[in-house]
């Protein structure tokens, strides 16, 4: 078939790895991506078990469209049982770990076991190894990067995990390549696919390729791209999102009061401005791009004698939604979710709601060890750091919102900030239905990847229940996982209003067959 690679399976219990080709009902029912990944472990799963037993199915997958040359075609989807919900989870991340294993002839990695000693899986032109690493053992994500890079070089992509995802919080995130300022430093952050690695013994996954996706009709293809290319460019809110990403949603957000501030007690924030996507653009030290991207939306700015990629989703969680009135403060924050491994939204939205617990007198320093209150940007990041490394009272936090409501009882069940056990994302839904619909509907939690309605809450009237709501939702979740199963990066469509059916031309293209975006 044209424009697909190979899959392989790979055993970290015994090591054994099977690579096959997919079938026509894999590639033309599933496409690839999130729905490739949701397909195979169900049907490699016996069982539903918790995210963190070696019987877990890891899948990788990245989609079709993906180091094809076409516009924004770098995605690639983590997928298992999340560790944060008991159901099937998944986050999808940009960068250039997509195009490296497509370069390298894999679509798909399905990964179950556990590998006796910290390991690493080398995907490289056509071949699968498993390389039994000890000295990645309680390293961080950054430091699994760096070692791994000196001997594979800057010519590979690597997802890596820290601590956190070592010691299983059930939050835990995957970084993709660190430090190199062509590429966009990029993470799988949502529902814990962090832990499920770590939980494989799992370090990290390199990925090296030097050959090409066939595509059935490359002229087509070409073509497709140039008018894409000149429709993004031609696009009024070009230039703006060139120049901030996603982090000009901040102001947004609190213009229209839908801004998580201090647990989602309020939606404003009094220091927005200090933290806002202008304060990026004033501050940052340079952008950075994925993979077949013209629009450098990783935002660089200085985090102490480091560096840290913000988005809009780290500016609320870590900051206004933590009291945290400098951009330097969230910048720090975020470094070291990065660092260790975390969610970023699951990491601000736990911190919030110990914040909260002690703000209302359900927690206490007798509790946790210390004072804790909004904006104390010490404590965030010794909290970030308790939470990481399972000690004292971060071994319950790093359990999630849910269980620690559990935990402190006494009514704080009432804000605890989640969805079927993810941590809501960071626009608050109280006078936005369609949004409200959205978190509760969604198939892994409160994410907004799933449908990212609360604009046309704003547009259609805030406090409207009208049938109309529901049907923008159904059409969201509908329309969303396209992107994400050919491969593709759905912000020209979302921010640039870029027509959906050349998706559906470039697919034919790649495939040699001929779809529509019904299809």
């Amino acid at each position: 078939m044209h424009g697909y690679g190979k899959i392989a399976e790979i055993d970290l219990s015994s090591g054994k790895i099977d690579v096959r080709e997919p079938d026509e009902r894999l590639a033309y029912d599933f496409i690839g991506g999130r729905g490739w990944a949701a397909h195979l472990i169900f049907k490699h799963l016996d069982e539903i078990v918790h995210g963190t037993h070696p019987s877990n199915v890891l899948v990788v997958a990245t989609g079709p469209l993906a180091a094809t040359g076409f516009l924004g075609g770098c995605k690639t989807t983590f997928a298992a049982i999340s560790p944060q919900t008991d159901l099937y989870g998944d986050s999808s991340v940009g960068g250039y770990f997509g195009y490296m294993m497509r370069k390298a002839g894999f679509d798909a990695l399905i990964i179950r076991g556990r590998a006796s000693e910290p390991s690493y899986l080398l995907v490289e032109d056509g071949r699968i190894e498993v390389v039994e690493a000890p000295e990645l053992r309680k390293l961080n994500s950054k430091e699994v990067d760096e070692k791994l890079r000196g001997e594979y070089g800057r010519n590979c992509s690597i997802a890596s995990i820290g601590i956190a995802g070592e010691k299983m919080v059930n939050y835990a995130s995957i970084n993709v390549d660190w430090g190199l300022k062509e590429r966009r430093h990029s993470q799988a952050g949502r529902t814990g696919m962090g832990a499920v690695m770590g939980s494989k013994n799992l370090k990290a996954i390199v990925a090296k390729g030097s050959g090409e996706v066939e595509v059935a009709d490359p002229e087509r293809l070409r073509e497709v791209n140039k008018r894409l290319i000149r429709e993004v460019k031609s696009s009024n809110m070009y230039e703006n999102w060139m120049k901030y990403g996603t982090n000009m949603t901040l102001e947004w957000a609190n213009t229209v009061e839908a801004l998580p501030t201090l647990n989602f007690q309020k939606t404003t924030f009094e220091y927005a401005d200090e933290i806002s996507g202008q304060a990026v653009y004033n501050s940052q030290l340079y952008v950075s791009a994925c993979a077949n991207c013209i629009i450098p939306c990783g935002h660089v700015v200085r985090s102490d004698e480091e560096v840290a990629t913000v988005d809009y989703e780290n500016l609320g969680m870590l900051g206004s939604n933590l009291g945290l009135k400098s951009l330097s403060e969230v910048a720090k924050a975020n470094y070291l979710c990065d660092y260790y491994g975390l969610d970023t939204i699951s990491t601000g939205s736990v911190i919030a709601f110990m914040m909260e617990c002690f703000q209302r007198g359900l927690l206490t320093k007798d509790d946790v060890g210390f004072e804790l209150s909004w904006g104390d940007a010490e404590t965030v990041y010794q909290l970030i750091k308790l939470i990481a490394e399972r000690r004292g009272f971060g071994t319950l936090m790093a359990l999630g919102v849910k269980a620690l409501a559990r935990y402190v009882k006494k009514g704080s069940e009432k804000f605890a900030m989640h969805v079927k056990g993810l941590e809501i994302s960071a626009y608050d839904h109280r006078a936005a239905p369609a949004m409200a619909l959205s978190y509760a509907t969604c198939d892994i939690g409160a994410h907004h990847n799933r449908s990212w309605a609360i604009t046309y809450d704003v547009e259609a009237g805030r406090t409207s229940y009208g049938r109309d709501k529901a049907e923008k939702v159904i059409y969201l979740q509908h329309m969303r996982p396209l992107f994400d199963m050919l491969g593709v990066c759905r912000l020209y469509w979302v921010e640039l209003g870029i027509d959906p059916n050349i998706y559906a031309e470039a697919y034919s293209a790649v495939v040699g067959k001929e779809f529509i975006l019904e299809d």
